[in-house]
């Protein structure tokens, strides 16, 4: 019983949690990657978030700025999330140094 225990709690600290900013790059990714924008659905699904994360997430960044909703109900980058997408890139590049 003891063993079982270790091998589950292993695997359970397998996961790796993202921080806000990696989920953000992930949605940011998912839209810049579609030329006529994301359904909330195909988001969700591609930044591997469930409804109310991608809710949240959406409304955040469209509060911000970051994303703007088209007339087709998708969501496309502004340029402000161009180069928001753009820094968190730069950022990765400079911390693997």
């Amino acid at each position: 019983m003891h063993l079982e225990f270790r091998s589950s709690f292993r695997v359970l600290h397998a996961f790796k949690y993202r921080d806000r900013v990696s989920i953000m790059n992930d949605i940011l990714h998912s839209i810049r990657s579609s030329m006529e924008g994301r359904k909330k659905a195909q988001i969700m699904q591609s930044a591997n978030l469930n409804f109310i994360q991608t809710k949240k997430y959406l409304n955040y960044m469209l509060n911000c700025g970051f994303l703007v909703v088209t007339e087709r109900e998708t969501y496309a980058l502004t340029e402000k999330g161009s180069k928001l997408l753009l820094m968190i890139e730069m950022q990765k590049i400079q911390s693997l140094r």
